[in-house]
């Protein structure tokens, strides 16, 4: 079925986006804050139907879903670059290149981290949820939070602090 919607068949990319859509569900209300679960399931589903021809292997279809998903509800993309976008011309340059290079440094660096240590900082950060709601959302105790939370806190540092900051050594 992903093969034949890679294709360009278009009723097998509307019976995907059908199988698809309970498997975004599961996710998006694992990871997302309860009030925008239900936008990041259709900004998914669009995101499906977008890049869906640019999907490298058809076994990496379930990860490549859940990544999406999780970029969405953990914001890393989207939200950033909306904001700067949104910024008017005046705003953008008052900003300054360094705060939106440093903006940029701080989302490769939590890119970077392991995702234990990612989806903690998100939640807790991003979300802005509480140490053990947190936790609950990962299945995990309190003290495995705090303890992602300060790793994942020293990691960014770390990478932040080093020379090219959080840019990927190429």
């Amino acid at each position: 079925m992903v093969e034949a919607a890679r294709a360009g068949d278009g009723a097998a990319l509307e019976a995907l986006l059908r199988v698809a859509r309970p498997h975004i569900r599961r996710y998006a209300e694992r990871y997302c804050v309860a009030q925008m679960a239900e936008d990041a399931i259709q900004e998914a589903l669009w995101t499906l139907y977008r890049r869906l021809p640019a999907l490298r292997s058809v076994t990496a279809f379930p990860m490549w879903l859940l990544r999406i998903v999780a970029r969405i509800c953990f914001g890393l993309v989207s939200p950033l670059w909306r904001r700067i976008e949104a910024l008017p011309d005046d705003d953008l340059a008052a900003a300054g290149p360094e705060d939106v290079e440093l903006r940029l440094d701080l989302e490769r660096a939590i890119e970077a981290l392991p995702e234990s240590h990612r989806e903690a900082i998100l939640l807790f950060y991003y979300c802005d949820l509480s140490v053990a709601e947190t936790a609950a959302r990962l299945g995990v105790s309190a003290e495995a939070v705090r303890v992602r939370l300060h790793r994942g806190r020293a990691l960014i540092r770390g990478r932040l602090a080093a020379p090219g900051g959080g840019k990927e050594a190429s």
